[in-house]
C-alpha cells in the first residue's frame, strides 16, 4: 500500500520513488528479508516450546531414516514465517488496486493452509500426514478459484484494454503510441488474455484456452506445489532453489509488463505484470532470509506449510506471466524431483508382479535421496543442485527472444 504514496510526491518529493517498479522490487525483497530476520528467532523458539519438531525415522529406508534421525526434534513449520513475511511485504509494496496482487496472496495463503494441515497431522498423529484425498481436494479447490480469477482478469483486460473497434474473434493485438515528439514510438501489443503460448513459437500461434484456462491453472499450480514439496528434504535445498526461481520470474514478469520490451521480444504483454515481479521479489527475499536459518545444519525446516505455499506461488507466477512452460527450466530442480517420484512409482507398479518384485530406476526417490544412497554428502548435493538451478534459470532468460 506504500506504493500509493507516489501520488503525494508534491507534498514530499522522495515519494515519487514508490512509483518506480525497480524501486518497489528492491524494497519488497529487502522488506521480506528483514522481516524474516526479525520473525524467525522468536518463531523457532515458539516451535520448540510447542514441540513442533521433525519426527525422525519413517522406515522408508536405512539411509534416509538415518538422516532423519539426526534431525529429529528440529523445529518444522517454519513456512509460517515465510508466508507471513511475503504477505506483509506484498501488501506494503504491491498495488492494492490490482487483482493480480490479491490473486497471488490468495494462492500463497491457500496452499500454505494445505501444508499447515498436513504438518499438524504429522506432528500430533504421527501419521504420514493429511489423507491424500483431503489434501488434493483442498489443492484443487484453491487452484480452481485461482483459475477462475485468472480467467476473469483476462476477460476484463480484453474488454477494457482492447480498442472499441477491435474486431471480435480476432487475435487480441493492437498498436499503441507512447511518448511525444522525437520520443514518440508505436508498439505492437499482443495482449495476454487466456492464451497458452509455447517456447520458441511465435505468439501468434498461441492457443486461446477460453474457459479451459481454469483447468490449466489447476494443473500447473498443483504440480508446482507438489514439485517444491518433494524438493524440501535437505537443509537449504528448497529455500535456496526457490530464491533462484523467484529471481528469474522477477525478470520475466518485469519484461512482459512493459509494452516496449514485450514488443521487442515478441511475447504476450501482461497488464499489471509488474505486481507479479514485486510479489516474486518478496518471495525471493523471504526465502533468502529463511536460508539464513535453514542452511546446514538447519535450525528450522519450512515443512509442508512453506513448500506448498512457495510451489503454489511459483505456479501462479508462471501462469500470470504466460510463461508456464519456462517453469520446466526455471524450476528444473523441482521438475526433476517430482519427475523422479513419478517415474519411480510408475516403473515399480508396472514391474511389481514380475520375478524379483518391482524394479526401481533410482536408488531412492525423490532424486536428492538417490545421491545420498550413492554416498554424496548433504552439502555437496545441495550446492550442486543450486548450481544446476542457477544455470537452468539463466537459459530461459537468454532464449526469450527466440520465437
Amino acid at each position: 500500500m506504500l506504493s500509493l504514496l507516489r501520488h503525494y510526491e508534491e507534498i514530499f518529493g522522495p515519494f515519487r520513488l514508490f512509483g518506480y517498479v525497480s524501486a518497489r522490487v528492491i524494497l519488497a525483497a529487502m522488506t521480506a528479508f528483514i522481516l524474516m530476520m526479525v520473525i524467525m528467532p522468536g518463531l523457532i523458539r515458539w516451535l520448540r516450546r510447542k514441540k513442533f519438531g521433525e519426527q525422525g525415522s519413517k522406515h522408508d529406508s536405512e539411509v534416509v531414516d538415518a538422516m532423519r534421525e539426526k534431525k529429529k526434534g528440529t523445529p518444522t513449520m517454519g513456512g509460517l514465517g515465510i508466508v507471513m513475511a511475503i504477505v506483509v511485504s506484498a501488501v506494503l509494496w504491491c498495488d492494492p488496486s490490482s487483482l493480480r496482487t490479491w490473486l497471488l496472496l490468495f494462492g500463497l495463503s491457500s496452499f500454505a493452509l494445505v501444508g499447515y494441515l498436513d504438518d499438524r497431522t504429522k506432528i500430533f498423529k504421527g501419521a504420514s500426514g493429511t489423507p491424500s484425498s483431503v489434501k488434493l481436494a483442498i489443492q484443487l479447490t484453491a487452484a480452481g478459484i485461482c483459475g477462475l480469477a485468472l480467467w476473469y482478469i483476462g476477460i476484463t483486460d480484453a474488454a477494457t484494454l482492447l480498442p472499441q473497434d477491435h474486431p471480435a474473434g480476432f487475435s487480441p493485438e493492437y498498436r499503441k503510441t507512447l511518448g511525444e515528439g522525437s520520443e514518440e514510438r508505436t508498439y505492437l501489443i499482443r495482449l495476454a488474455v487466456n492464451q497458452l503460448a509455447f517456447p520458441f513459437v511465435a505468439v501468434e500461434h498461441a492457443i486461446d484456452l477460453g474457459i479451459f484456462a481454469i483447468i490449466w491453472t489447476i494443473f500447473v499450480t498443483t504440480a508446482c506445489a507438489n514439485g517444491v514439496n518433494f524438493t524440501d528434504g535437505l537443509d537449504g535445498l528448497a529455500s535456496g532453489t526457490m530464491v533462484i526461481a523467484a529471481l528469474a520470474f522477477v525478470v520475466i514478469a518485469y519484461v512482459v509488463s512493459r509494452v516496449d520490451t514485450a514488443d521487442y521480444l515478441k511475447v504476450l504483454y501482461v497488464s499489471d505484470g509488474e505486481e507479479v515481479a514485486i510479489f516474486m521479489a518478496a518471495v525471493a527475499g523471504a526465502c533468502l532470509g529463511f536460508l539464513w536459518f535453514n542452511c546446514s545444519p538447519a535450525e528450522v525446516f519450512m515443512g509442508d506449510t512453506g513448500s506448498q505455499a512457495l510451489g503454489g506461488a511459483l505456479g501462479l507466477a508462471a501462469l500470470n506471466t504466460k510463461q508456464e512452460f519456462l517453469i520446466l527450466l526455471v524450476g528444473a530442480i523441482f521438475a526433476a524431483e517430482a519427475g523422479s517420484v513419478v517415474i519411480q512409482t510408475l516403473v515399480f507398479k508396472a514391474t511389481k508382479h514380475r520375478p524379483g518384485g518391482g524394479r526401481r530406476v533410482f536408488l531412492c526417490a525423490p532424486l536428492h535421496h538417490h545421491f545420498q544412497f550413492k554416498g554424496w554428502s548433504e552439502t555437496k548435493i545441495v550446492m550442486r543442485f543450486w548450481i544446476i538451478a542457477a544455470l537452468a534459470a539463466l537459459l530461459p532468460l537468454t532464449t526469450l527472444k527466440l520465437r
